[in-house]
Order: C-alpha cells, then structure tokens, then sequence
C-alpha cells in the first residue's frame, strides 16, 4: 500500500503576511527605479524599501535624505506611493478577493477562510456583501473627501497649489493618504504645517482618519442601524466609546502638556492652540499628519502621543496599534478582578478568550517595542546630529512607536538613521500592521488544547 503525498497548504494568515512582504518588494523596486524619479534624484534601495514598507503599511514616515516624496518622485512616482497606499489600506485579502471575483462568482472555502482572518471577523456570514460595501465606502469617502480638499486648496490656498491640475493631484493623493491612515503628503517635508489655521482642512482630513480608523464593520453597522447607537453591535459600541473618548482626553492633554509652562512662566512660549492639540490628538490615532513641529513639543505630549500611537485605531480599520478594544478589554478585565464581577460593558459579558487574547496582544507588542528599540539604541548611541538639530533616546523611541502603530509622525530624525535602525522600522512597520499574533502564528503551528493539566501551585506576586 504506496501512501500519497501530503498535499501542500500555507496557512491563510502566512498567505497575508507572504502577500504584503510580495507587494512591498514590488514597490520599491517601482519606487527605486530611475523612472519613478526627478530629474536629478538619486534613491539608495534601503530607503525605497522603507517608502514602499511606510506606504503599505499606511505608515507616513519618510527616510528619503530631503524628507520629501514630492522633491524626490514624479507622477508616475507619487502614483506608485498612492496605489501601495490604498493596497495597504484595503489590505491584501481584499484585493486578492477582487481578483478571484472577477473570475469567479464564487469563493472556495480556503479563501473565505483567508477574507475572514484578514477582516478579524468571527462569521463567515455575507463576506462578499461586506467585500462590496468596504470598496464602496472606501471610494466614497475618498472621493468626497478629494472634493472638498480641491475647493479648499484651489480656493484658499494658491500660493502653495497654483494650478487646478496641481490642487488635483493633492487633494486626491491627500484623501487616499487621510482615509487610509498613511499620513503621506505630497506638499514638501512639513506636512500640514502650513494649513495649521486651516480649520475646514483640519476637519475634512480629521474626520477622514477618524472614518478609516472605525473599521468596515463599525461603519456597516452604524448605517445599517440608521444611527441609533442602543442597537448597535458590543464591538461597534467599544469603538465608538473609545474613539470619543481618546480623541477628548487627547486633545485636552496635549493642549495643557503645551501650555501649562506658558501659563506658570510667561518666559515660555506658548505651545500648541487648541486646534493643533485636537488635529494630533486625531492623528496619533495612526494617521500620521502632523500642523506642529513636534521637534519643538515638549517631552510631556511627546510621552503621550505614544500611549495614543500604541492605543492605535480600530479592528477592521486602515489604522495600526494594539487597537481600541484590546485596550478596553484589558480594562474591563482588571476591573473585574477587582470588583469579582464577570468582564462586562453595554450590559454584555465580554468572553475569557477575548480578555486573553488581549493580553497575548498587549505583551507581544511590547516584546517587539522594546527588541527592535534595543537594537536602535546599539545602532545609533546617544544622540543623532541632522538638519541643525540634535536627536536623543526620546526621539528614538518615538519614531520606533510611530512605525508599530504604523502612523508615521516624527519629531525629524528618521532620514539621519543608520542602515541598521531603517530596517528596525522597516520591520517595526510590517509587523504592526499585519499584527504581533498574526505574525506569531504565521511562524508556529498551534496545537490542540490539553486535556490534562499540572497540579495549581502559587507564586508571591508583588
């Protein structure tokens, strides 16, 4: 009796992770290629890689030597940027999904499996009713979006855009980057500082992030639901209740972290106004735009625009970090072990392996965080001189968080980093948006729960 071979299947979550490392090679090939450049521009291939990776993974930092995908690529160049982008944003199932739609009506088990992992939904229920509605709110939004930005940017911007092709080509490349939570521009290396008093642009661009960093599923939901929050699903509730309430408390703490010196030593200049406190607040949410010179922030905002980079975005989202309700689960557990009630919220019992797999995504994180910002620390020593300005530590760490909660905001120093420190974040970017469990499981094979366990003991805690 001859026994056959094993047939050969990769697991869907490896398929994603072997999808994204596939597209961001091609893209910087694309965007290494002289064709791709400006008369005169020269790109080494580890800096095209981390523009291809930033750019897929809906990053926004920029390690080109002038700090600007304008000064460096042409059309055809910025185009390659906007459609890694959108790839990104809309994530590799979903696009591997158009294509088996367009030559086929139907989805074979292994690629319903392959939808569902990379949507992080529980059900295979109606995925191509979802598929059709992620594309078109996806292209409605960034359509809407892209007019409003040419009004305002034809109109009220003219010494900055001065033809309409031109108010064009930045309000579309604009919207895609702003829904997608990619914080890429194509206005030079200052990103929107320049339109910092620009209250509709702040708020077209702030409410674009905010929609793409909902998530697909929150968005259907709410739709569907025509509004009406009491019927909406646990998972849109979560989102919605912490989207609210860190763009609040963010807001509030980066205004005062800013101006509390100015107010206790009229020395000190002020810091940021309101506007440009709710505008970072919004964006360090994953999208990665910035209206103030964060090298001149101080340490306070600084420390807390990482909490609200790592908090990150949303399931199902455009954006990265550990994501709102890993955080809200966390909580919801410590609660319960301090007031011996089951994890609940909205009059919901939130299941043991939810709380659990949080804890997995919270300590993994970290892991990673703290591995690749070792590594920067031994590649770079104590300080980086660049562009008149010198980075420290506080810098480090802060591009290291920007790149795993993939939102690209920056205090500078990423073009002055060694070869060694770009592939920290090169890496630190792949692995945020694919996400430290997918990448985990993608490398070890899971094995069937135990049936029998080693007798309780305890450990001294504290």
């Amino acid at each position: 009796m001859s026994l056959g071979k094993k047939k050969f299947e990769i697991r869907p979550i490896a398929f994603i992770c072997l999808a994204f490392i596939l597209v961001i090679l091609v893209g910087s090939l694309l965007l290494w290629a002289p064709f791709s450049l400006n008369e005169g521009q020269t790109v080494s291939y580890i800096d095209a890689l981390f523009t291809s990776t930033s750019a897929t993974c809906v990053t926004g930092l920029v390690s080109l030597p002038n700090g600007s995908v304008a000064e460096t690529y042409n059309i055809f160049g910025r185009f390659v940027v906007a459609i890694l982008i959108q790839i990104g944003g809309l994530g590799a199932a979903t696009l591997a999904m158009t294509f088996i739609l367009i030559v086929s009506s139907k989805l074979s088990f292994h690629q319903q499996v392959l939808v569902k992992e990379s949507w992080n939904i529980s059900s295979f229920k109606g995925l191509k009713r979802i598929f059709y509605l992620n594309l078109l709110i996806t292209f409605i939004a960034e359509f809407v979006g892209a007019i409003l930005l040419f009004f305002d940017l034809y109109f009220f911007h003219n010494d900055v855009v001065k033809t309409v092709d031109a108010a064009f080509g930045h309000a579309f490349f604009l919207s895609v980057s702003a829904f997608n939570n990619a914080g890429f521009d194509i206005f030079g290396n200052t990103s929107l500082i320049a339109f910092s008093n620009d209250v509709f642009l702040n708020l077209v661009i702030s409410l674009l992030i905010i929609f793409g960093g909902l998530g697909y599923l929150v968005i259907i939901d709410i739709i569907f639901k025509k509004f009406k929050f009491k019927k909406m699903t646990l998972h849109s509730k979560v989102v919605i209740f912490m989207t609210l309430l860190l763009i609040v408390l963010g807001t509030i703490t980066i205004y005062l972290s800013e101006n509390v010196p100015h107010f206790i030593d009229q020395n000190v200049p002020a810091g940021m106004d309101f506007l440009e406190s709710f505008f970072l607040s919004v964006s360090t949410r994953t999208a990665g735009f910035t209206t103030f010179n964060l090298y001149d922030a101080q340490i306070c905002s600084i420390l807390l625009m990482n909490v609200l980079m790592f908090i990150g975005a949303s399931p199902g989202g455009t954006g990265g970090g550990v994501k709102t309700t890993t955080i809200f689960a966390l909580f919801t557990r410590i609660r319960s072990e301090i007031d011996g009630k089951h994890p609940h919220a909205f009059r919901r019992s939130i299941s043991k392996d939810t709380t659990q797999k949080s804890f997995i995504l919270f300590f993994l994180s970290i892991l990673f965080l703290l591995f690749f910002i070792i590594l920067m620390f031994a590649f770079e020593g104590e300080s980086i001189e660049g562009n008149g300005n010198t980075y420290d530590s506080l810098d480090y760490v802060f591009d290291a968080f920007s790149a795993f909660a993939t939102v690209g905001l920056s205090t500078g120093v990423t073009p002055f980093f060694s070869v060694g420190s770009k592939i920290c974040l090169i890496s630190l970017m792949y692995i945020g948006r694919i996400g430290p469990m997918s990448i985990s499981l993608s490398l070890f094979k899971r094995r069937a729960k135990s049936t029998w366990n080693y007798a309780d003991d305890s450990l001294p805690i504290g």
